[in-house]
């Protein structure tokens, strides 16, 4: 009986020794959690003294940049804006439009050109079919500008641009974007609200995170080297690309690469081919061939 009674104790002591310890760790990682948060916050607002669309601070945001920083394809997709950023900040540019919309795409397609969704969006800035129409995008059996992604970005400016001058807000224009302008005015009218913040509650589940995504994105962009990120590097730079109109049919077969990675760039360069053909007055895009290797 004694024995019995012994190891009882023993039991509840070793018990309450490692409830205790479990404690004093739960404290600890919460604590570097808060530290962490706080560290956050401080960059976010040295990164709204620069940049036009601010990043707000709360824990959609934080949890979304948690969210990203642990998709294992990051990286990757870090590599990816390395080539299409350029080209995106050209016609942001061009449009007179923040430069940080060109991280939307990194929300809607993860920077994949031939991304497609569920309901049937498309493209880097996945267009659905009627805006993307309404744009200028066209598809047909041998090419499809929904893909293509100099025609799409552009499209996606002018689309960025009327959002903003009916909504007069980027985080609204964003949501518009996600979920339709109609619904986003309807529910302004209908709450007399002004803000997405104001508003969040009253739009579809995806839309409420669509915007923190987009900031959190924002975020984890400028200061992914904090967060241990490494990106990788990518096969080639975009200011090393040429636009060519087709001036007659070319079969992609018949053009001469110098080698199986020269035929892989072209290809990922032109995912708007549908096909081995690349139509008469297409605008397609190669990679410049160095002086030393012609």
């Amino acid at each position: 009986m004694y024995l019995k009674k012994k190891k009882t104790l023993i039991l509840i002591k070793t018990l309450k020794i490692c409830l205790t310890s479990f404690f004093f760790f739960f404290l600890s990682f919460q604590n570097l959690k808060a530290q962490d948060d706080k560290l956050i916050e401080k960059r976010i607002i040295k990164l709204n003294t620069i940049n036009k669309i601010k990043v707000n601070y709360n824990s959609l945001v934080l949890q979304q940049i948690r969210k990203f920083e642990k998709r294992k394809s990051f990286p990757k997709t870090m590599g990816l804006a390395e080539f299409y950023f350029p080209l995106f900040k050209a016609k942001l540019d061009q449009y007179g439009l923040p430069e940080e919309l060109k991280y939307l795409t990194v929300v809607e397609s993860n920077l994949k050109s031939k991304a497609t969704s569920r309901v049937g969006a498309q493209g880097l800035w996945q267009f659905m079919r009627p805006t993307g129409r309404q744009f200028g995008l066209y598809e047909n059996n041998k090419v499809s500008l929904f893909n293509d992604p100099v025609a799409s970005t552009d499209a996606a400016c002018r689309y960025l641009k009327y959002l903003y001058k009916e909504l007069k807000n980027w985080e609204l224009a964003l949501a518009a974007y996600n979920c339709g302008i109609g619904r986003v005015k309807k529910i302004l009218k209908k709450t007399g609200k002004k803000s997405f913040w104001q508003i969040i509650n009253y739009l579809p589940k995806e839309t409420q995170l669509y915007v923190p995504s987009f900031l959190a994105v924002q975020y984890l962009m400028n200061f992914y080297k904090e967060h241990k990120i490494k990106p990788y590097t990518f096969a080639v730079a975009f200011r090393e690309v040429e636009i060519i109109k087709a001036k007659r049919n070319i079969y992609i077969d018949k053009i001469h690469f110098l080698n199986q990675r020269d035929k892989r760039i072209f290809i990922f360069l032109n995912p708007h081919i549908k096909t081995g053909v690349i139509p008469e007055g297409t605008y397609y895009y190669k990679k410049r061939i160095p002086l030393s290797r012609r």
